[in-house]
């Protein structure tokens, strides 16, 4: 598991491999009846494993402009597999998959390319590092809510993705920072954003 988190020469070649099984593994679990609407197939819904993806790519790059391209191209291959899948397997049409891709996955593909070069700079042992970790992090802490608030109601549905993101905070903070203080910061981080959202939510009256 240490290896995952800055241990692995990350390679053009490795990052089109994680790529291509990344998105065709989402494309076949999508396909699959009975795990609908399961954590299983939340992988192609939302963003927690994502995330994880996206950091184990930045923090085994050897620079921020490296990590920030690789970064891209890695949603750049997966995300269009995942769609092309299930297009080849006739649960989507092409005119489907296009509007799903171009109002979800392209925005966000695009956004990886400040958030790869931003993201690489968590792994720098101190406080700045833990602080942008953190903030991946609460991409992961708000994913966890939202699963949590839902295994509550349709237990056990999306109990183990809510585990997942919650357990993905720790895990990257760990294996990524290795001073105690920094590992804190990247722990809080998410826990200050995360109540900072929800009190400005309750504020305005919007539903997170």
């Amino acid at each position: 598991m240490k290896r995952l988190y800055g241990d692995i020469k990350m390679t053009w070649a490795k990052v089109v491999l994680f790529a291509v099984v990344a998105g065709v593994y989402t494309g076949l679990v999508m396909l699959v009846p009975f795990l609908k609407g399961t954590s299983f197939q939340d992988i192609g819904i939302s963003y927690e494993w994502w995330v994880i993806f996206a950091v184990i790519v930045v923090v085994n790059c050897e620079k921020s402009w490296e990590a920030m391209l690789k970064c891209f191209i890695f949603f750049l291959i997966s995300q269009p597999l995942v769609y092309t899948v299930e297009i080849l397997a006739g649960t989507l049409s092409f005119d489907m998959a296009w509007g799903y891709y171009v109002h979800t996955w392209l925005p966000q593909t695009l956004l990886t390319l400040p958030g790869g070069f931003i993201a690489y700079f968590c792994k720098k042992q101190n406080v700045l590092g833990g602080v942008i970790l953190g903030i991946g992090n609460s991409i992961q802490a708000l994913m966890a809510l939202w699963y949590f608030k839902e295994a509550s109601i349709h237990f056990p549905f999306h109990l183990l993705s809510g585990l997942v993101a919650a357990g993905s905070i720790i895990l990257m903070s760990v294996m990524i920072q290795k001073e105690k203080k920094n590992r804190l910061v990247a722990i809080l981080t998410p826990v200050v954003l995360v109540a900072a959202i929800l009190v400005l939510a309750k504020v305005t009256g919007r539903i997170i």
